[in-house]
């Protein structure tokens, strides 16, 4: 099943920031040909390294669960 990415955010901290040292993260939504959605949160460096943006594919090897 091919998933795309549809939107990235940068993850909501609430009343608490990040930490001093810890890495950015984004929240991910995915959306596959049926329709279904997905939401993960990844790290922003991870998602620059592996050149993900949205309209990206996301493969299925990447998911944890």
């Amino acid at each position: 099943m091919v998933w795309k990415v549809k939107n990235i955010w940068e993850a909501d901290y609430g009343c608490e920031e990040r930490l001093p040292g810890e890495p950015l993260k984004c929240l991910v939504e995915l959306e596959n040909e049926a329709g279904d959605m997905k939401q993960l949160t990844v790290e922003d460096d991870w998602l620059t390294e592996q050149g993900i943006e949205e309209g990206s594919s996301w493969p299925e090897r990447w998911f944890i669960w």
